[in-house]
This record gives C-alpha cells, sequence and structure tokens, in this order.
C-alpha cells in the first residue's frame, strides 16, 4: 500500500514499511537471507517452467513494484535498480516477478507515463507544448514521445488533441 502523505510503501505481506521517493535509499538490495522478502511462502509464488523447482515472486510483489513505479514515474533516475532498492528485493527477483505480465518493468513505466502524457495532453484547459509534456514525463525527446504516442493512441499527439476536442465542441 503507498502511503503519498509519509513516502512510504507497505510491503503486501504486512511486513514493515519501506523508503519511497523522498526517503533516502539505503540498505542492502535483497534482505538477508536471500528471498525476496515479499510472498515467499509456498501459497504466495508459483513455479515458473523455466526450469525445474525454479520460483518466481509473487504477483503481491508485483503490485507492490508497478505501485513503486508508478509513485516514481516523475523521477529521472527511475530504473529496475531503484525500484529493487525500494522493495528491498534483488535486481534479478524484480526482473524475473515481470517476466510472466508481458512487460518489463521499464516498458510498464514507459507505458505508464505515456497514459500521464496523454491526460496531461488532454486534460489541460491551457495548450502544452508537446515537447514540454515529453520533458515532464522523463522522455529523452519530443520525436521519441511521439513515436511511442502513435504507437500507443493509434495517432501522434497533435492529431489526437486536435480530435479530442473537435468531440468536445460537437453537440
Amino acid at each position: 500500500m503507498v502511503d503519498t502523505v509519509s513516502g512510504r510503501v507497505e510491503r503486501p505481506d504486512g511486513g514493515t514499511e519501506l523508503p519511497f521517493p523522498g526517503a533516502p535509499l539505503a540498505g542492502p538490495a535483497e534482505p538477508a537471507g536471500g528471498g525476496c522478502g515479499l510472498g515467499t511462502g509456498p501459497e504466495e509464488t508459483r513455479r515458473d517452467v523455466s526450469g525445474p523447482g525454479a520460483q518466481v515472486p509473487s504477483l503481491p510483489l508485483l503490485r507492490a513494484a508497478r505501485s513503486a513505479i508508478e509513485a516514481n514515474l516523475d523521477r529521472p533516475d527511475l530504473s529496475p535498480a531503484l525500484i529493487a532498492r525500494v522493495l528491498g528485493v534483488s535486481l534479478r527477483t524484480l526482473h524475473r516477478c515481470f517476466s510472466g505480465s508481458g512487460d518489463s518493468v521499464m516498458s510498464f513505466a514507459r507505458h505508464r507515463r505515456l497514459h500521464r502524457a496523454h491526460d496531461d495532453l488532454l486534460g489541460s484547459s491551457h495548450a502544452r507544448r508537446i515537447s514540454e509534456v515529453a520533458a515532464r514525463w522523463q522522455f529523452s525527446d519530443a520525436s521519441h514521445f511521439i513515436r511511442h504516442f502513435k504507437a500507443a493512441f493509434g495517432s501522434t499527439p497533435t492529431l489526437h488533441i486536435e480530435a479530442h476536442r473537435g468531440k468536445d465542441a460537437a453537440p
């Protein structure tokens, strides 16, 4: 659970809280004992088909990772390493928890950033420059943003905004 007031996240297993955006990220990348520290009981893991006896982290870890990414979307230093430190798991464990979801850590972050940028472009009462929105949501440049936006929404940001505003003006 994310608590935006204190800037902390509660672990999915009800354990201790971990630091979030405003708090310093300290401590080992993986808790003592070598496990992920989140949902390591038999009911909280599933078998990975990639090898005999291999375990992959549970859905609660994936949810916690997605929450951590969502809470840190505006950070320029958002990376898998940052999210792994926030959650107190190894980088490998973090990547493994995303392996069954159809997304990688950063493709999930890019997808969420695109939706936030989309909301910014359509929800603003005054015209925002596409390059400003791209920069706000950490896209390297406007052309990179436009390419990903078009892949996600089927048109360029300019055409998408015009179409949306045209719908609002219709009776």
